[in-house]
């Protein structure tokens, strides 16, 4: 697969889950009250508009300023750049796996933007279920995030679809 090749795979997606996140966001600011939660479908989707310092599910919120600061900005930029130069490298990604590497790419840049933006704070808002078993509150990067590990495993189980 040619660079170009990659590239129409892999921005396409990084875009969409970036671009969707970043308005969703946007949106939601300046919509919600903070500390109001809105319900719909009879409570399996909650908007809670929070603040998270920490990763999924606030993972690493207890670390220090400066640890989540390396962590959560740096570390999380480096690895990105990591992705991007290894999906325009690697000669046997096929369409899926260019696609969940595009994905996860646009959702870790809406987060990272998020970050660098707010002080270390990613602005979460979606928690879904029914009852008491629910997730935690995460946003439209996350979803972005999962899908793209997803069409990363389901293109290498498929052998990347057809090759390109």
């Amino acid at each position: 697969m040619t660079l170009q090749d990659r590239l129409r795979w892999l921005l396409p997606a990084a875009f969409a889950w970036f671009a969707t996140d970043q308005a969703t966001k946007a949106w939601l600011k300046q919509a919600l009250t903070p500390g109001v939660e809105l319900t719909a479908l009879g409570g399996a989707i909650l908007v809670t508009p929070v603040n998270n310092p920490g990763a999924f599910l606030s993972l690493g919120a207890g670390l220090d300023d400066h640890a989540r600061g390396l962590v959560f900005t740096v570390g999380v930029a480096l690895v990105l750049a990591a992705l991007l130069v290894w999906s325009l490298r690697a000669k046997t990604l096929g369409c899926l796996e260019l696609l969940g590497a595009g994905s996860f790419l646009g959702g870790g840049l809406g987060n990272l933007l998020d970050r660098l933006r707010q002080d270390g704070m990613v602005f979460d808002f979606l928690n879904l279920g029914i009852g008491p078993l629910r997730t935690g509150i995460f946003n439209i990067a996350d979803v972005g995030l999962m899908a793209g590990v997803a069409l990363f495993v389901a293109g290498g189980f498929r052998g990347g679809m057809r090759r390109v």
